[in-house]
């Protein structure tokens, strides 16, 4: 279990994605809300504070390349379609240097 934990965590290069660490970090400050809102318990602290100091933590590490917030992006790799989705283009005579005379009303 941990093992997968390890990995959902990381990027595909090894690093550890800083999105999900901080979604992680976020939503277990939540947790700790609710569970001491549960039993009535009452804390002093700013929990605003509290995700401003989590947030800088991870803002080092991903300065230090611990903590990656971005993946690699590939460009898609162009495909030959099948013969049955080529176009066929029917050409057309360029008829733009001829003159046609257009006979005048009187």
């Amino acid at each position: 279990m941990l093992k997968k934990l390890n990995n959902t965590l990381k990027n595909a290069d090894g690093s550890y994605s800083g999105k999900v660490i901080a979604g992680l970090l976020s939503l277990l400050i939540v947790l700790i809300q609710q569970v001491l809102s549960a039993f009535g318990i009452k804390f002093t602290g700013d929990w605003n504070a509290i995700a401003a100091i989590v947030n800088t933590v991870l803002t080092i590490l991903g300065m230090l390349g611990i903590v990656s917030g971005g993946g690699v992006v590939e460009a898609p790799s162009p495909t030959k379609a099948p013969e049955s989705d080529t176009i066929k283009v029917t050409e057309v005579p360029d008829t733009t240097d001829k003159v046609t005379e257009v006979p005048q009303s009187k």
